[in-house]
């Protein structure tokens, strides 16, 4: 990842970016009239005013010609691995519980993917946790390979714990609320690399926006640790337009 100079512009979150030395990108993946269906959970979401709805802003700026489509399937509290942790209200939504479905109602080129905050439910590290994940993301990409899809996968983003700690009780179960302490040296960034280490014929190019929204967290985080705010959601576009090639 290329270090960046990150300066917040203006009082409503506009940012810019100075790359240090050469982006590391890939060739542009879209062709012209191109759909692309984003999956994630609610940083995805984002309540459609998030880096997918920037994205698209960013791709009508700057390939307009192009006329692609983002279409923003994000869902809060959604897990790819099936969990849900002790006293959550209800069980999580589970990808594939809608995965058919959804791909069935609108016919897409490209998917993006981003799962993980929620995946591990803010518990301790174990290697079934880690094939569980690992066996969800394999099995996305298998099911867009059977389509003809290809995919662009983002890492799963940090828990800012240093910008927004919240009181953590060793004693009582850990939620997303009181979150295992050491759940993001543990188990995100293990989920970070799974997801940088996968080798499958349907990624186009694995994105990290983990490492660049950890080492900015005091400016892209400030309600909870979970969900970045509106300079979050900027850093997460700029950061995939850069390794697109946009």
């Amino acid at each position: 990842m290329n270090r960046r100079q990150f300066t917040k512009l203006t009082s409503v979150g506009s940012i810019g970016t100075l790359l240090l030395g050469c982006a590391n990108t890939t060739s542009f993946p879209f062709k012209k009239g191109q759909i692309i269906g984003c999956f994630g959970d609610s940083v995805t979401y984002g309540g459609k005013n998030g880096y997918v709805e920037m994205l698209q802003k960013t791709v009508d700026e700057k390939r307009p010609n192009l006329n692609l489509n983002f279409l923003n399937w994000g869902k809060s509290s959604e897990t790819i691995t099936g969990l849900t942790e002790v006293g959550h209200p209800g069980p999580r939504p589970y990808l594939f519980e809608r995965l058919d479905n959804t791909l069935e109602s609108t016919k897409i080129d490209v998917a993006l993917f981003c799962y993980g905050i929620n995946c591990g439910i803010y518990g301790k590290p174990s290697q079934k946790l880690f094939d569980s994940y690992k066996t969800g993301v394999l099995s996305f990409l298998e099911k867009l390979k059977s389509k003809n899809i290809s995919a662009v996968l983002l890492t799963p983003p940090p828990l800012a714990l240093k910008t927004v700690p919240v009181a953590i009780d060793l004693k009582q179960p850990f939620t997303w609320q009181n979150p295992y302490p050491h759940y993001e040296d543990e188990v995100l960034q293990e989920f970070k690399k799974i997801i940088l280490d996968i080798n499958h014929p349907s990624v186009l190019v694995s994105i990290d926006i983990h490492e660049v929204l950890l080492e900015y967290q005091g400016k892209c985080y400030d309600k909870d640790p979970i969900h970045p705010n509106l300079t979050g959601h900027r850093l997460i576009s700029e950061t995939i337009v850069e390794n697109l090639g946009i």
